[in-house]
């Protein structure tokens, strides 16, 4: 696995993250998270086709 990026622009939580990554993907991509460098699964879309994830512990979003 490789680690992951900071999501930019950064998200003040992750209720406005899950409305612009609306739809779930569960084939998505394993990484480390670029902060705490836990595993993290991207599972979330957005309409343009990014992948991205939340980290719960460093409570920001994460993209490949």
């Amino acid at each position: 696995m490789r680690v992951g990026q900071w999501l930019q622009p950064r998200y003040p939580g992750s209720d406005v993250f899950e409305k612009d990554f609306s739809q779930v993907d569960f084939s998505g991509l394993d990484i480390y998270c670029p902060g705490c460098k836990q595993p993290l699964r991207l599972s979330r879309r957005s309409p343009n086709g990014k992948l991205a994830g939340w980290c719960k512990r460093c409570n920001r979003g994460v993209c490949a």
